[in-house]
């Protein structure tokens, strides 16, 4: 038995992880799924190797260049080592990174072979803890915290690769549906028109050789089937008019008031508003500035020279969009700060990030909260929380909590401008499913749920707001809310969308949303008026606890808003799910001294419970 554990350990003892053989002018190529922001280490080793004795040795003159490119190609280490040694990057995008050896030897003839001994690590794994708790004075316990919280990281990267991955994979997926549908159009039109000109030609050629037998047989078809098809027609309008009269001109009425509003709603929101002040030493944040409204808002921001925060989920995306930004508006002053609202740690890290470092910002100046999702299935986040009422509403929530303080300790106004619609098809908050758990409602009807789930959070958010605005009211934050009105964007067609199983039903309703959309739907530079509108202009200054929408004019409230008791167990409920309550508490306490401070005016906000 000894024996045998002495040959395992002498066994293992001389394992390597990879070793591979080239040539001296060989070139070994690798790839490395990496997520952004991750560390990656690799060790090697460089041999020289006879093929025929199967023996390896030192080869001391020998050098190794290391070469990584990241997924767009770009080159983000290149560099020559000695034969043995380690090299470390860090990735700035997710993706595929490709990682290439090749040794600095220029003996074309030489015909050596090289043994290379190679190996990557990712994340944690390529930190070196034992430098690490020399150069932090850690002990054990505290080294073995620093491990455990390395590997939460990474495990959260991983995640959000994974996430990154199967959003690519969906717009692929869909843009071959796309194209394979337009396909069978095309192919279907092209046998359409085929066969017409067939049968036209066959007919030419029938009469031409004077086949009258064969003739008299098409014109007989031909007559019968005209026969029928009159008898068809008059039969269906016989239908139609016995069963609906009268409903030909509420169906004129209803077109023609569709187009009234159509043309009333294009040409009266976009009533030529142009935001016109100058907002050199203005300092905005966006939250989800990557696309729909929250991109084109950034853009009229950073045309006006305004210092924009780009608070958005994907790195890269944003990181691109910005260098367009930069290069079209003459303005450097816009960056890119990871926020991924569903993820209450991101929303944590990303406000503690703002107040310290080299991301500090000394003030702000508004806040527009666009970010919004719609799921077409139950999916969750890592707090075990249904992703579309995280995203739309407990995100929100939680941001603003932990901005408050900050907020109010500057001598400026602050602009809270939260995008919202008006157009709520539910009347009541379902305080039993919040957290849309009820798995058979999706599985009856998916499109009905996902619906519920968006038109909840948006009602929740409405509450939000309103009571925010209340509490703030005599303070220094300005709560704004704006319905722009149906907007082409991703979301739209996300709600309108079809989930549908059968073909041709998924078919229809992407038909229906593409019209709806062409036709209904308002461009997004058109939707970001009120936008501006809200967060920028000088009219809006001395503005709180308002509701406009497309034309800027005032909406009113959900009823729901006026309840207390609803929006108080909204409150604790979110306090609740997003661990917010030692900043909330501030807000209490700030409005206390506040109330105190007025004559005869009793303080009337509700006690806070604390878990």
């Amino acid at each position: 038995m000894q024996l045998v554990s002495v040959f395992i350990m002498l066994f293992c003892g001389s394992v390597r992880a990879l070793y591979f053989h080239i040539s001296e002018t060989e070139r070994k190529c690798f790839i490395e799924e990496v997520p952004d922001e991750t560390r990656v280490a690799g060790d090697y080793k460089v041999m020289l190797y006879d093929p025929k004795t199967k023996g390896v040795g030192e080869y001391p003159g020998i050098g190794v260049h290391v070469e990584v490119k990241d997924p767009d190609d770009k080159m983000i280490l290149s560099k020559l080592y000695t034969s043995q040694g380690r090299f470390t990057f860090t990735s700035h995008s997710p993706g595929e990174h490709f990682i290439c050896l090749y040794s600095n030897s220029t003996a074309w003839f030489s015909g050596a072979q090289l043994r290379v001994f190679f190996d990557i690590l990712v994340g944690e794994h390529a930190q070196d803890y034992e430098q690490v708790a020399a150069k932090d004075k850690l002990n054990e316990l505290q080294l073995r915290i620093r491990q455990l919280l390395d590997q939460v990281e990474q495990i959260s990267k991983e995640q959000n690769y994974q996430r990154y991955r199967e959003e690519r994979f969906r717009q692929t997926s869909e843009n071959t549906n796309s194209r394979v549908l337009w396909w069978s159009v095309a192919q279907t039109i092209v046998l359409l028109v085929t066969g017409a000109w067939q049968m036209r030609h066959l007919k030419g050629f029938f009469e031409a050789k004077k086949l009258c037998l064969l003739h008299d047989v098409i014109t007989t078809i031909k007559k019968e089937v005209k026969n029928f098809y009159r008898n068809t027609m008059f039969m269906l309008k016989r239908m139609i008019s016995d069963v609906s009269k009268g409903w030909v001109a509420v169906f004129a009425a209803v077109a023609g008031a569709s187009g009234a509003y159509y043309s009333y709603f294009h040409s009266g929101s976009s009533d030529n508003y142009k935001l016109d002040n100058n907002l050199i030493g203005k300092t905005y944040i966006v939250v989800g500035a990557t696309s729909g409204i929250g991109m084109e808002t950034t853009r009229e921001l950073a045309a006006r020279k305004a210092k924009v925060i780009m608070a958005c989920r994907n790195r890269r995306k944003c990181i691109e969009l910005r260098r367009n930004l930069v290069i079209k508006t003459k303005n450097v002053d816009i960056y890119c700060r990871r926020l991924d609202l569903e993820d209450f740690d991101s929303v944590r890290d990303f406000v503690f990030k703002l107040d310290t470092g080299k991301d500090k910002l000394e003030k702000i100046d508004g806040v527009v909260y666009s970010a919004a999702v719609i799921e077409s299935t139950r999916q969750t986040n890592k707090h075990h929380i249904e992703r579309t009422f995280a995203t739309n509403y407990l995100g929100p929530f939680l941001l603003t909590s932990l901005l408050y303080d900050r907020l109010r300790k500057q001598p400026s106004p602050v602009r809270l401008v939260f995008l919202n619609t008006s157009d709520l098809q539910i009347d009541e908050l379902s305080f039993n499913d919040l957290n849309s758990v009820d798995l058979a409602k999706w599985k009856e009807s998916p499109e009905k749920a996902k619906r519920n789930a968006y038109y909840q959070s948006k009602l929740a958010l409405t509450l939000f707001v309103k009571s925010l605005a209340d509490k703030v009211k005599d303070t220094n934050l300005r709560v704004i809310m704006v319905d722009p009105g149906p907007t082409n964007t991703d979301l739209l067609y996300r709600l309108e969308g079809a989930d549908g199983r059968l073909f041709f039903v998924r078919w229809c309703k992407n038909f229906k949303r593409f019209i709806y959309g062409l036709v209904a739907a308002q461009s997004v530079s058109d939707a970001c008026r009120p936008v501006l509108y809200a967060v920028a202009d000088e009219k809006m200054e001395d503005m709180n606890g308002v509701f406009i929408n497309c034309l800027r004019t005032k909406l009113p409230w959900h009823k729901l808003a006026y309840d207390e008791n609803v929006v108080t167990k909204l409150w604790l409920t979110s306090a609740k799910w997003t661990e917010a309550g030692a900043q909330l508490k501030l807000l209490q306490e700030d409005l206390k001294k506040i109330k105190t401070q007025e004559k005869d005016v009793p303080f009337g906000w509700f006690s806070w419970k604390w878990w």
